[in-house]
């Protein structure tokens, strides 16, 4: 089980329920950039995103703003989507979206057939097809359609993620038309003024389901999606483009593994991911939360280090046994309520929230309106509606089960937490009492690979696997700067290459304190002195991981004791303030680290004693 200790006070409470439904001016929408692998406003918040893809098209909007992709149909267009921002963050109806994923559609972009040149291996059909493009008309639409749909949604306190024209053809290329085509798409976004000056409330996502990446010699290679989308980052940026990129990985946004060879580089960059039922080994037939977020960090290890998106994600039961059509991966799906992928909450759908809430840095955009709200309900009768509610109610099924439902409930219980703010969040003075604990509650054998931890009354014999890692993971960090050393005891000195790692951060592929276990019994780490191989000190106010693991086989350590210390020999539970309720304070006697008696409101040790008879050792920052 994760440890799920938070460290973090919100000093400004909780959001008010009503603040999405609420119409800001757009510069009060907080801006937001990637610290670690967070999103983070400008008061260092943490913020998590959620809610729903759209895409102007008169198809896709069912011709409820008419159907002309012309002047004459756009001030229709972005009344329509003014309607559905209204709805989708009415939180009086329940309603909490906070992030609109939009669509630059190509019915828009589009022009004369042979516009744009495109290389033999990358021709696609429907949205694939990028022959017809037509860089003056997305300028052209781009201030006059796109960038103000954009407004309007930040107008409804929504951040907004822009992805490219259409979707990806079966093969791209270093070097290929198709990236061309997307330097040209986001050279153009990136230079407009309005975009660029809302960078830190608008987004970019640089691509749609790439599915198979090549290099520039046509082949297969790790390198390849970083040799694509590394230039198309660079270009936006050296247009003064300073938001959130999110990059996308091939194999319809599903694979992420080569990134951890060969990174993006820059400031500001998250990973955009696709989920649906059947990927990462989950489905309704196949069910797991722990194995959905083991898949789901072995195709996407760079969240450990990054900001996530899932940006297309949707679900409803099964109502048929005909089968309406095969998804990506060449998998039956049947006939459902009307989403993409078929599956259920109480399976497929638990899975996948337990990756959400097991990771924590995860936002996430539904593919449709469609999937969030009852779109027809709103605009015939102004009633926010969650999608399928109706049908699979009069169909005696529980409306919990499709994702238009379950997400209302969810992004509400999200709207509580993880959210901008313009209140800088404050770490509390104190850690949870005895944060080390060994016991099965707090400590987690398999953080990284599957472990085990067998509990006596004296010690604790864990089994860790190579290069896994078994021991205490925070999700918000853990603050130890108030303590001085973290002191372990072993019943016997571990086996060689068997170590305590220290982590601050969530990436186990980069720096990290390491100490070998194998040289005697007894530790006394100073927290205030953890150094890297490569000299990087880490910071003990962060500190987000602290594991055992093996480099030589899998090894058993025998525990049995680690705490935390002031003076590197007795256990400090908890931090605590020289204020004893109840009691007076008769004596104090202060000492710096080294021994030498300080005034009392330096940092050092505080012996103080009360009339109740209690000594307490206190440390004081």
């Amino acid at each position: 089980m994760k440890l799920k200790t938070t460290l973090i006070a919100w000093v400004a409470g909780l959001v008010s329920l009503t603040a999405t439904a609420q119409v800001v001016a757009y510069d009060q929408l907080q801006p937001l950039h990637v610290d670690g692998n967070y999103l983070k406003d400008p008061y260092g918040n943490k913020v998590v995103l959620h809610g729903v893809m759209d895409t102007p098209n008169a198809w896709f909007n069912g011709g409820r703003w008419g159907w002309s992709y012309d002047s004459n149909g756009v001030v229709g267009c972005i009344n329509y989507f003014e309607k559905l921002f209204t709805a989708i963050t009415d939180s009086t109806s329940g309603a909490y979206c906070n992030i609109f994923r939009l669509h630059l559609d190509p019915a828009w972009t589009n022009g004369n057939s042979g516009a744009w040149k495109v290389d033999a291996k990358e021709k696609g059909d429907g949205e694939a097809d990028i022959s017809k493009y037509t860089g003056t008309r997305l300028t052209s639409y781009l201030n006059s359609l796109y960038v103000p749909i954009a407004q309007r949604a930040m107008k409804h306190g929504l951040y907004v993620i822009m992805r490219p024209p259409g979707v990806c053809p079966e093969y791209i290329q270093v070097g290929g038309s198709y990236q061309k085509f997307l330097l040209d798409v986001w050279d153009r976004v990136s230079k407009n003024s309005q975009v660029k000056k809302y960078s830190g409330q608008i987004s970019i996502e640089l691509a749609n389901e790439p599915r198979n990446v090549l290099d520039a010699n046509g082949n297969s290679s790790d390198q390849a999606l970083h040799d694509f989308f590394q230039p198309i980052v660079d270009k936006i940026r050296a247009n003064g483009f300073t938001g959130v990129i999110w990059i996308p990985g091939s194999g319809w946004q599903s694979n992420y593994r080569p990134y951890g060879k060969y990174p993006i580089t820059g400031e500001n960059i998250g990973y955009a991911v696709h989920n649906y039922a059947g990927w990462y080994n989950n489905s309704d037939e196949h069910c797991d939360p722990t194995t959905a977020i083991k898949e789901f960090g072995n195709s996407v290890p760079i969240i450990y280090s990054h900001p996530i998106v899932i940006t297309e994600v949707d679900w409803s039961p099964q109502n048929t046994s005909k089968v309406d059509h095969y998804n990506e991966f060449n998998q039956p799906v049947y006939k459902n309520y009307g989403t993409w992928a078929t599956a259920s909450t109480s399976k497929w759908g638990k899975a996948y929230k337990a990756i959400l809430d097991y990771y924590g840095n995860i936002s996430m955009t539904l593919t449709g309106t469609g999937d969030f709200i009852d779109i027809d309900d709103y605009i015939n009768k102004k009633k926010v509606t969650p999608a399928f509610k109706t049908a699979m109610e009069k169909n005696g099924v529980d409306p919990y089960e499709a994702c238009g439902v379950a997400c209302f409930q969810w992004y509400a219980e999200y709207a509580k937490v993880n959210y901008p703010s313009d209140e800088r969040y404050q770490p509390l003075q104190e850690v949870p009492e005895r944060p080390f604990e060994l016991s099965k509650n707090w400590f987690n054998p398999s953080i990284i690979q599957s472990g085990s931890a067998t509990h006596a009354s004296t010690f604790s014999s864990l089994t860790v696997k190579q290069n896994g890692c078994a021991g205490w993971s925070f999700e918000d960090c853990i603050d130890l700067s108030d303590y001085q050393y973290l002191v372990i005891h072993l019943v016997r000195s571990a086996a060689k290459n068997t170590y305590l790692r220290i982590y601050d951060d969530g990436n186990f592929n980069g720096d990290y304190y390491t100490l070998d276990l194998s040289s005697t019994r007894d530790f006394k780490i100073d927290l205030h002195d953890l150094k890297t191989e490569s000299g990087k000190v880490l910071d003990p106010s962060h500190i987000r991981v602290v594991g055992f693991g093996s480099a030589s086989g899998d090894q058993t350590l025998y525990v049995k004791e680690i705490f935390l210390s002031i003076d590197g020999e007795t256990e400090a539970t908890a931090i605590q303030s020289l204020d004893a309720e109840g009691t007076e304070m008769v004596s104090a006697v202060h000492y710096s680290m080294d021994g030498r008696i300080i005034p009392s409101n330096q940092k050092g040790i505080h012996i103080v004693r009360y009339s109740n008879g209690q000594v307490k050792k206190v440390f004081i920052k």
